[in-house]
């Protein structure tokens, strides 16, 4: 196994972690009824880019630095449907919404305020899904 397969082969376990440490969060907030419902949708997105960084190290692709350029890179190197680019796309421009306290129009967004459990758990369901697709792909 060369170097670059070792990094999709980790990137891949990465992801899988990453996605069980949204699930724990989701539980966990249900539970004991805690607004954590923006750590899981940012998590779910941190878990769909290590699979994404999996699967362009899966050809030996450089992984760019930059969320929008991974999710390109990622679509340049594989036949993807358009559906499963959109809703990657769709949960990276919620990332920074689930992670920043921001200021626009004068208006301040808090991510805990912003976020409801209807929206995590639609990253954990589409996570899971975009997951086992890419799984398919590097099979």
């Amino acid at each position: 196994m060369n170097i670059k397969q070792e990094q999709s082969k980790k990137y891949m376990e990465e992801a899988d972690l990453t996605f069980e440490a949204a699930s724990a969060i989701f539980e966990k907030a249900r539970e004991e009824d805690i607004d954590l419902w923006a750590q899981v949708v940012k998590t779910c997105y941190d878990s769909l880019e290590h699979a994404v960084c999996s699967a362009i190290a899966s050809k030996e692709g450089k992984i760019p630095i930059q969320h929008p350029e991974k999710i390109s890179r990622f679509v340049a190197l594989f036949n993807i449907p358009n559906h499963i680019e959109e809703r990657i796309s769709f949960w990276l421009s919620r990332r920074a919404p689930a992670q920043y306290v921001d200021i626009k129009n004068d208006r301040l967004f808090v991510p805990h305020e912003i976020f409801a459990e209807q929206d995590a758990e639609k990253a954990i369901k589409e996570s899971r899904e975009i997951i086992s697709f890419i799984k398919q792909l590097l099979a």
